[in-house]
């Protein structure tokens, strides 16, 4: 039995140091993960801080090119006619873009008055008026609200069944126009 307590000691003490060697690692573990998590919110403050230089630098650039655009010094003369170039082709495109809206205008207009003489025109050959109106489509429909809940009122007596009736189909508008069931 001296043996069996030997045993029993010496795997208390191995179970003690393990044990000390899980806290230690723990508190590593919990040291590691702030390191970690400092270091994400440290890359993260950097960017931010990198985005606050980029603005700046625009801001600097558009005040030094609004002084200066026009006699520059050598170094930024490349880049104030860039500017220039990008400014004029922006201009120029957004030309083309009115042009292009007032010909779809000019077009939707003469369609609208084609429209119009062939309409006048087909009247006066048939001898007829013709009228055409553009109906809107109807507005929703609000959604109803849910019925109020019914109070349980006391079971009635049942009923003797009914003969059912012999349902007819609905009936189909004779418009002449094709009707899918």
């Amino acid at each position: 039995m001296a043996g069996f307590n030997d045993f029993l000691t010496k795997a208390g003490a191995l179970a003690s140091k393990a044990a000390d060697k899980a806290k230690d690692l723990a508190g590593v573990a919990a040291v590691k993960t702030k390191q970690v998590s400092r270091i994400a919110k440290l890359n993260m403050d950097i960017s931010s801080k990198k985005d606050d230089m980029k603005k700046a630098y625009a801001e600097l650039g558009q005040l030094y090119y609004e002084a200066h655009h026009d006699a520059p010094d050598e170094t930024c003369a490349p880049l104030c006619a860039q500017i220039d170039e990008a400014a004029a082709a922006v201009a120029a495109m957004e030309a083309e873009i009115a042009q292009i809206k007032e010909t779809m205008a000019a077009e939707a207009e003469a369609m609208d008055a084609d429209l119009e003489d062939v309409v006048d025109a087909t009247e006066s050959e048939a001898g007829v008026e013709v009228e055409i109106e553009v109906e809107e489509p109807a507005a929703p429909a609000e959604p109803e609200a849910p019925p109020a809940p019914e109070t349980p009122a006391e079971p009635a007596a049942p009923a003797a069944p009914e003969a059912p009736e012999a349902a007819e189909p609905p009936a189909e508008p004779d418009d002449g126009a094709p009707h899918w069931n």
